[in-house]
């Protein structure tokens, strides 16, 4: 009986509740959610958005997606309305980007690709590493490295695509912290980033290069004092590098490089030596073509290596194809070494000059 009471209080508490008179206000909050509730983003938006930033056009951003324009429209508005910010300006050559776009796009596209590399990851516990990895490299260190690579990698790994950026170490950190690049190799002296962690790669000796018949490079190595008064081709930036490494030397040794020309390029360097505007600074490998063709000599000089680190974000952990792309290139590096394909480097670098959490 009691539990009979306590069903039928249970019943006649629930009548008397629906026939109150219904708050209009409440009411409201809860049918109409797309007015008085925010919705969340959600990934689809997100690649919504990316390919209208690549585009700049709805129209032609529709035809991608394979949607009609105004459902473009409406997913970007309900972004903006969820971020409460102006993502696209829109004008009669299509649309662009707003500051606070540029912010998102940046976010979107670590987002997006950490995202697929989850899928990825998860598929490869079943198989061989698979997926995009992108690579970081300083452009002389890229035609070095690459060809070999590419080479084992197909060998090894056909099913991880390898996509190569060719750029010096302040914007490869840049990209690292983007998540625009997963592995990169930078050119010490580097400066810490607590966002990127570093391993040290190999050691370059840095070299004066100029004409093979010019007798002042006939010594196995000269000091850095030798370069004062000669005309020089200066490579790569300032404060980074093969430059910074050499400007350190010069302040050092109290001597003021002939800067006559700069360039980054190494190979526009290497023409314009060929050229006899000057000598240049940078490594051996960087012309090593030009070298076993006897048209230039490279010399190192006394005290300046360079070190080489690998570096990955702290931000996300790195991808099979990632961990397995990072031993290729340990391997290759190595191979290149020992077959003398790689002149005046050596693996690893000293430990006083190794810095692993880079700011």
């Amino acid at each position: 009986m009691t539990g009979l009471r306590a069903a039928d209080d249970t019943n006649n508490h629930a009548a008397s509740v629906s026939r109150r008179p219904i708050n209009n206000r409440s009411a409201t909050r809860c049918i109409l959610p797309t007015r008085c509730e925010r919705t969340s983003m959600d990934l689809r938006q997100l690649r919504y958005f990316k390919v209208l930033a690549a585009h700049q056009h709805f129209g032609r951003a529709a035809a991608v997606l394979h949607i009609a324009q105004p459902a473009l429209s409406r997913q970007i508005q309900l972004l903006e309305s969820e971020l409460g910010v102006k993502l696209v300006e829109r004008h009669s050559r299509g649309a662009s980007l707003t500051r606070e776009g540029e912010l998102l796009l940046e976010r979107t596209t670590f987002l997006l690709r950490y995202t697929d590399q989850i899928k990825v990851d998860i598929m490869d516990l079943q198989g061989t590493p698979r997926g995009p990895v992108a690579l970081g490299l300083p452009p002389a260190l890229a035609s070095v490295m690459v060809p070999p690579l590419a080479r084992l990698l197909r060998e090894r790994y056909r099913d991880i695509r390898l996509r190569v950026i060719e750029s010096f170490s302040p914007a490869l950190c840049d990209a690292l912290e983007q998540g625009s690049v997963d592995i990169a190799v930078l050119s010490g002296p580097i400066v810490a980033r607590p966002l990127i962690h570093t391993e040290p790669l190999l050691t370059e000796r840095v070299c004066a290069i100029g004409p093979a018949d010019d007798a002042r490079l006939h010594a196995g190595s000269l000091a850095v004092r030798q370069l004062d008064g000669i005309p020089m081709i200066l490579t790569g930036l300032q404060n980074s590098g093969v430059r910074l490494a050499l400007e350190r030397a010069t302040a050092k040794e109290d001597i003021h490089l002939n800067g006559v020309m700069e360039v980054e390029s190494a190979t526009v360097a290497a023409q314009l030596v060929k050229d006899g505007v000057g000598w240049t600074i940078h490594f051996a490998s960087a012309v090593s073509r030009d070298i076993e063709a006897g048209v230039l000599l490279a010399v190192p000089l006394k005290g300046i290596k360079l070190e080489r680190y690998l570096a990955h974000t702290t931000t996300r952990p790195p991808s099979a194809a990632t961990v397995s792309l990072v031993s290729l290139m340990c391997e290759t590096a190595q191979t290149l070494i020992a077959t003398k394909q790689w002149p005046m480097a050596e693996m690893g670098v000293n430990d006083d000059q190794v810095d692993h959490d880079v700011d």
